[in-house]
């Protein structure tokens, strides 16, 4: 009796450090959020893939989005993966042969498509139900892109917003209308061509640098054959893709494009105009950083590029297309806490505190969003999204090189240059693309 009184307060003490170990334990994995009165989630680490080397530097928008949302969510951690884009590709393609996809990553439009008919991407339909107050906000050509048998297999990452950057002093010096219409973009080569101006500086050493002229290429009805042409019912030789192929022949003809094409790279190109030697630079939003720092910033302006009287249906056709999505891997649906920070990452990511934030970097956010923008400082920028947020121009629903194979895009890249160099005739260019998407 005496031994096992002895033991009481030993016993009592393990008993009560047992129940306190459990307490801490329950209240580590749940505890209550006195703010919205639910429970907060475990600590989550996400790990997100994307396609530069240095995000921090390459992509500032994007990783001052990661940095707030983490500043904002401490229970969630984000460990970025950066490679540069070609490494960054076969990292996700040998990870998909080993089921060890990363959680939230980068891929180009058809390697995206080619891991959802392999099961191997999450379903985003449920978010997008869920989320309609962002929904409403977007370009509808966001989604439908990356969308197969209604289901939502990915999310833009940033929109691709591309067409002619112009000199407006050049312009204004030689006494040249800024162009709306290709009649007017062929009176404005002949000026140039005769005070040696390079009209629309281009390089072909990048082939695949002719943003705007695919923009261009839509409005002869591009987005209305190509499912047709793909499938073998319509050829893509045909008498209206004919017309593009023969306007550009004309450019060329008139001395649009500059005398060393053939030898230039696109970045060559860019510094043309930059020099105030181009009156037109073919091109996107990500080259507005450089140019507001240059000396021509309050001379720039951006343009969709012509329409045509020849056209095939809306001509008013701008091009603010989603360059690329972000998927996420299927396997974080088997991770309860890991997918709803998942969920919580792209609410934040495409909510109105991130498009600040891109419009802070002078990136186009993928909403409709009228966010502030300081025209003083980021005059180049504020002409983009004042052209973004027309109404009177809608945009293609994707550009016409991201809705075919990789082979019969880069097909399509050399019948352009091809006829700008003088290579081919536009009827050759036709059959350049043609028989690659009939060959094997």
């Amino acid at each position: 009796m005496i031994n096992r009184l002895k033991h009481l307060p030993f016993l009592s003490l393990l008993l009560l450090m047992v129940i306190s170990v459990l307490g801490c334990s329950q209240s580590n994995e749940s505890a209550t959020d006195p703010v919205n009165g639910s429970e907060t989630s475990e600590e989550v680490t996400i790990d997100f893939a994307i396609h530069v080397a240095n995000p921090k530097d390459q992509e500032p928008a994007f990783y001052q989005t990661v940095e707030k949302f983490m500043e904002q969510n401490p229970d969630i951690t984000i460990n970025l993966q950066g490679t540069d884009q070609q490494e960054h590709i076969r990292n996700i393609k040998m990870k998909s042969q080993s089921n060890a996809l990363p959680d939230i990553f980068w891929m180009l439009p058809a390697s995206a498509q080619e891991l959802e008919e392999a099961g191997q991407l999450l379903d985003l339909t449920l978010f997008l139900d869920n989320n309609p107050e962002l929904v409403e906000k977007f370009h509808m050509n966001m989604f439908e892109t990356y969308q197969i048998d209604g289901k939502q297999y990915g999310m833009p990452y940033q929109p691709l917003v591309t067409g002619f950057w112009y000199n407006k002093a050049l312009f204004d010096q030689y006494k040249v209308d800024l162009p709306e219409t290709y009649e007017d973009l062929t009176e404005a080569v002949k000026v140039f061509e005769e005070n040696d101006v390079v009209s629309i500086a281009k390089g072909a050493r990048d082939p695949y640098s002719v943003w705007a002229f695919l923009t261009m290429f839509s409005r002869y009805g591009y987005f209305d054959k190509i499912d047709d042409i793909l499938t073998g019912e319509e050829s893509f030789n045909n008498d209206d893709f004919l017309k593009f192929y023969e306007n550009i022949d004309e450019l060329r003809e008139l001395g649009a494009f500059p005398d060393n094409i053939t030898t230039q790279s696109y970045f060559q190109a860019v510094e043309t105009f930059m020099t105030g030697e181009a009156a037109l630079l073919d091109a996107g939003v990500w080259e507005t950083k450089k140019i507001e720092e240059s000396e021509l910033a309050n001379d720039v302006g951006f343009w969709w590029g012509p329409t045509f009287a020849d056209g095939v249906g809306n001509q008013n056709t701008s091009s603010i297309v989603p360059a690329a999505p972000l998927v996420v891997g299927k396997h974080v649906e088997d991770d309860q806490a890991k997918y709803e920070a998942v969920m919580k990452f792209l609410q934040f990511y495409y909510s109105e505190d991130g498009a600040q934030i891109m419009l802070d970097n002078q990136v186009p956010p993928m909403i409709v969003f009228d966010g502030e923008i300081d025209e003083e400082k980021h005059p180049v920028f504020a002409k983009v999204v004042e052209q973004m947020n027309r109404t009177d121009w809608e945009s293609q629903p994707n550009q016409p090189d991201l809705v075919v194979s990789e082979s019969i895009a880069n097909a399509l890249y050399d019948s352009i240059y091809g006829v700008m160099n003088g290579i081919y005739t536009p009827e050759e260019a036709l059959d350049v693309v043609a028989n690659r998407i009939s060959g094997p």
